[in-house]
Order: C-alpha cells, then structure tokens, then sequence
C-alpha cells in the first residue's frame, strides 16, 4: 500500500529522524498492517470478550515492568503534554489519557442512546451486547429524526448509537483492566459526571457524536510518539492502533450518516484544523497524500483541553 512505500521511504532518506510526525506515520503504516490481516471492529470486541479480557491485558503489559523506560515511578506526570493524567511511567500516562477518552465516549453514548430511546438519563446499558450487525437489542427510537437526507440513513445511525455504545464500553473496560493487569492505577469515572449538550432529535446527537468520535481519532495518533519503545515490543502499540482503527471507522460511518465525506470535517472546537501525518512526509520527500481521517492528530493537551466542557 502506499503508506509503507512512503514510510520506507522516509526511513532511508533519514534513518535517525527522530521528528514526532515520523513516529505517528509508523502507526499509519501499523494501522494498514492491521488492516491488511482482517482486525476488524466485531473481532476487536470478541477478543475483549468477558472471558479472556484479563488474560488479554496481562499479555499485553507483561513486559513492562522490567524496561528501563517503564519504571515505576509513583506520583509521575507531565503536566505540559499530559494535564491532569497521572501515572507510574509515559506509559502509564498515555494508557491513562486513551481511557480517560474512552470513559467519556462510553458515557457520551450511553447518554445519548438512553435519550434517543426515551429512557432514563442514568440508565446502563442493557446487560446484553448486540449479536449480530443488524441487532438494536431492545432499543427502539422514540425521538424524532432531524435533518437526515432519508429515513434509511436515520435508522443507520441509530443502530450505529446501540452498537457503538457498547463497542466504546468495551474499549473503556479493556484499558482499565490493562493498567489494573501491569500493577497501574487507572483513572475513574469524574465525580461530578458528564454533561453532553445533546439535542432533541437524532441527527444533532449524531452531529455531536461525530464531533467526539473524530476528536479520539486524532487523539490516539498524537499520543503515539510518547510511548516508550517497550511499547512497541510488548503490544501496547498494536493495542492502541487497533482502537484508533476502530475510533477511525466509527468516524467514517457516522460521517456518512450525516451526509459527510467520510474523512475530517470537523472535531471538537480547539482540535480542527487538525495536523496530518503526511505533510511531514510530502514535505521531506515530495510523496502524494490521500484525504482521509486516519492522517489527522491533535496533541494530547489540546484534546484535554477539548472536552473538559464536559466534566460536570
């Protein structure tokens, strides 16, 4: 594909770059290798299946804690890129911010599923995931659609809100028991809850999803070059691409919903316009780009920053 041409490319022109936009094309091109084997969103979800979800996060981290660069450091932080996010090691502060997003996002779409559904703002999700590509569980729409272009695409996306929402919930209980599984303490729910300005029909609340679903997508990538190069040994790495994969499609699909192009229109406010990974490599070798959403990357204290609205 054409991002390990120009990812090789780059490496031979300066073998000892050690600029962050080099760093975050790796996880492009390990993104394409995922791609490439067939790791899709659904294989995703069964491999953090409730019975080997433990065993998963052990193997993932096992390493960790002999490197040099994961030592454990108590009370350690960065309060530059890192705001607020605290932890044993840069490894533990990256793996600290993805599920501080994930437990916003899972809360975003738990909120937003029980109002367009008619149910209680509390509620949990229903104990039982969605089976099956075209399975709604017992969600049922109650509120009225908006300004989608047909009803086909209203009912798309509000079967994209009921699976999504657990897919999110998945992605937030795998990095805790990650952290928990390498002797980490993992950040916790905000005491004073979340407040998302959801609308009254399905096509603002998807407006406003798309907004937090693209803004996780450039927040993976950006956190990319502060992972240690354990991280890329013991699956850390392959671990976070796989998420932000997953963050990527959900962008796409949603997008589509709404009529969009299926690449970066806009994020939350302080994230767009956005950075692309591939304007370090055009630059540096001259090499064509595609327009599209795995490219973008905010770094991690603007998107921090970014959805701090809404901590209750």
């Amino acid at each position: 594909m054409e991002y390990a041409i120009i990812v090789l490319t780059e490496y031979k022109l300066r073998p000892n770059a050690g600029a962050t936009w080099t760093e975050r094309f790796y996880i492009v091109d390990q993104l394409d290798e995922i791609l490439r084997s067939e790791v899709n969103r659904r294989a995703f979800i069964t491999r953090m299946g409730a019975a080997g979800l433990g065993a998963a996060a052990v193997s993932l981290l096992a390493g960790c804690g002999g490197s040099s660069a994961t030592t454990a450091v108590s009370g350690f932080g960065d309060p530059v890129n890192f705001p607020g996010i605290q932890g044993r090691s840069q490894d533990d502060l990256v793996l600290n911010f993805a599920l501080t997003l994930e437990i916003l996002e899972a809360d975003l779409y738990r909120q937003a599923l029980n109002k367009a559904s008619g149910r209680p703002a509390g509620a949990a999700l229903d104990a039982t995931a969605p089976t099956s590509p075209s399975d709604r569980g017992s969600y049922t729409r109650t509120i009225p659609t908006g300004a989608f272009a047909n009803q086909q695409l209203a009912d798309v996306a509000f079967l994209y809100l009921v699976q999504y929402a657990y897919v999110e919930a998945a992605h937030r209980d795998f990095l805790n028991v990650a952290i928990q599984s390498s002797g980490g303490t993992p950040v916790t729910r905000n005491p004073g809850g979340y407040n998302f300005p959801l609308g009254d029909d399905l096509f603002s609340i998807t407006g406003l999803i798309y907004a937090v679903e693209e803004t996780g997508v450039r927040a993976y990538l950006g956190a990319a070059p502060f992972m240690s190069n354990a991280a890329i040994t013991n699956g850390l790495l392959a671990t976070a691409v796989a998420i932000h994969s997953t963050e990527a499609r959900h962008s796409a699909a949603v997008a589509y919903t709404l009529g969009l192009e299926a690449g970066p229109v806009f994020a939350l406010a302080g994230v767009t316009p956005g950075r692309r990974v591939t304007d370090g490599v055009a630059a540096a070798v001259g090499a064509p780009y595609r327009q599209q959403t795995f490219q973008y990357f905010s770094d991690p204290a603007v998107v921090l920053n970014a959805v701090q609205p809404f901590f209750g």
